[in-house]
């Protein structure tokens, strides 16, 4: 499996990122060819202070190839067309081959 991890930064509004992100954006990811799985959440500081990203996404492929061609469909480009509509200040995308745990 190879997953895809989608990182953003504090929005202005939080209350607005997350309405816009779970009933706009989440739909139309979910939709992204070859998916597997998905989640996403909002971390939370072990320690004072917040954390560095305000909202994780993290989608699971069969295959690196798999997730480059979903980012590169004609449905992957209008998901990332979507994100300034919730985030105008971006994303962090980095992906990683899923290895077992012991």
């Amino acid at each position: 499996m190879h997953s895809l991890i989608v990182l953003y930064p504090w929005p202005d509004n939080p209350a607005a990122f997350k309405d816009y992100y779970r009933t706009k954006h989440i739909p139309l990811a979910a939709k992204l060819p070859g998916l597997r799985s998905y989640n996403y959440g909002y971390p939370q500081a072990l320690g004072p202070g917040k954390p560095e990203h305000f909202c994780m996404f993290q989608a699971r492929f069969d295959s690196l190839d798999s997730m480059l061609a979903a980012l590169n469909s004609e449905h992957g480009k209008k998901v990332a067309a979507d994100v300034p509509n919730y985030s105008p200040k971006g994303a962090t995308l980095i992906h990683v081959a899923d290895e077992a745990g012991k």
